[in-house]
């Protein structure tokens, strides 16, 4: 009973601190409302992105001397503040940025953490399963966040009161969850030798995973991160823009968990030479064809989809080299390719969009690091076959 408390319970969680994918919903509303530039949109989104995993990397060290609820105690408090801080700041940029980019990334750092490395632990023969069920959890958050955002703005609700409900809310449930996390004891006698950074951290794999990872999400962090305003674009309707946000988060959610499934089977590394592929052609066909309210949405589940296979495939490849006792403790060393994504990516895309006003160039950059990474695992599959 205890182990599938933990992989609910690390699913709920997951949806909580998942809510950053419906971020061009909020980006919107903070450059149409209060007057960001989309640079500015896009810099509070990757602040969060690259704050969580850097967090990891402090609660790995002390997963194994703390009760991993105090981490989910801790991810419901920031995540509670930094929502209310940026409710009370009169759409002041820096203190969003600092309620949202860091505060909430500091909150979701935590959350991830336990979400992800604990219910693996129950379930050491199912590691692709088990690990896309939770991360499954944090893809398909968005939809809830999109939709929620929507009904209540639509009911006259502006952006700082839509903060302070998230805070509130989410916070509570996190907290509430964090109560049905059980860490496994570890038996005497484990195969499996504890992890030093210096034994891992020059190896050829861990370059290999590292530089993946980053691949595949600053492709993926690009385009989520102004779904919303590219579609914006081809004068997609408001409705369709908020569903294409949402349909991107249930492709992102059954992505991890197919992904995942397929991995079981056609291992990790030539799972994610596909899933990489397939997030390319997806980006790429943005720009072949003119968008339309059909094509926004397909384009969207299919981006979403291949992004999906990014949190469950790399994590998977990293217990399978390292063994699942060491993934709480390698794996954020790895998510920090993630980290430098999430700044990377969603700067990118602004920066490149309020010099040329269009997302063209920004769709090229995305669609062609996505296929870097995904030649890059197709080499290691061949490599490692022979």
């Amino acid at each position: 009973m205890r182990r599938l408390l933990t992989v609910l319970a690390s699913f709920i969680i997951m949806l909580c601190i998942g809510s950053v994918y419906a971020w061009s919903v909020i980006a919107s509303e903070l450059i149409d409302k209060y007057g960001f530039s989309v640079s500015q949109s896009q810099l509070i989104f990757g602040t969060l992105i690259a704050i969580f995993p850097v967090t990891m990397i402090f609660v790995g060290q002390l997963g194994k001397k703390i009760d991993p609820r105090y981490f989910g105690y801790t991810s419901a408090l920031m995540f509670s503040l930094g929502y209310f801080l940026a409710s009370c700041s009169d759409g002041n940029f820096i203190t969003i940025w600092i309620g949202i980019g860091f505060m909430a990334g500091i909150a979701t750092g935590f959350g991830y953490w336990i979400a992800l490395t604990l219910p693996v632990q129950w379930f050491p023969e199912k590691k692709g399963l088990i690990t896309g069920i939770s991360a499954a959890g944090f893809g398909l958050g968005a939809v809830f966040m999109s939709e929620l955002s929507e009904i209540l703005l639509k009911s006259g609700y502006n952006l700082l009161q839509l903060f302070k409900i998230i805070g509130i809310s989410y916070g509570l449930i996190i907290f509430i969850s964090s109560n049905l996390i059980f860490q496994i004891q570890t038996k005497s006698g484990n195969s499996e030798q504890p992890a030093k950074a210096k034994d891992f951290i020059n190896s050829k794999i861990f370059r290999i995973l590292f530089l993946g990872i980053f691949l595949g999400t600053f492709a993926g962090l690009l385009i989520i991160g102004s779904l919303n305003i590219i579609g914006s674009q081809y004068n997609i309707s408001n409705h369709n823009l908020v569903l294409g946000v949402a349909l991107f988060a249930i492709a992102n959610f059954a992505g991890r968990l197919i992904w995942g499934v397929l991995s079981d089977h056609l291992g990790a590394s030539f799972s994610i030479f596909l899933a990489l592929l397939f997030q390319s052609i997806s980006i790429f066909l943005l720009n072949v064809f003119t968008l339309t309210d059909i094509s926004y949405l397909i384009l969207s589940f299919f981006i979403g989809f291949g992004f999906g296979g990014n949190f469950v495939l790399f994590a998977k490849e990293t217990a399978q080299v390292y063994g699942v006792k060491n993934l709480g403790f390698i794996y954020p060393y790895v998510f920090i390719g993630y980290a430098i994504a999430g700044i990377a990516g969603p700067i990118s895309s602004g920066l490149m969009y309020d010099f040329s006003g269009s997302f063209f160039y920004a769709i090229i950059l995305a669609s062609f690091m996505s296929l870097a990474g995904s030649l890059l695992f197709f080499n290691h599959f061949l490599k490692s076959k022979s």
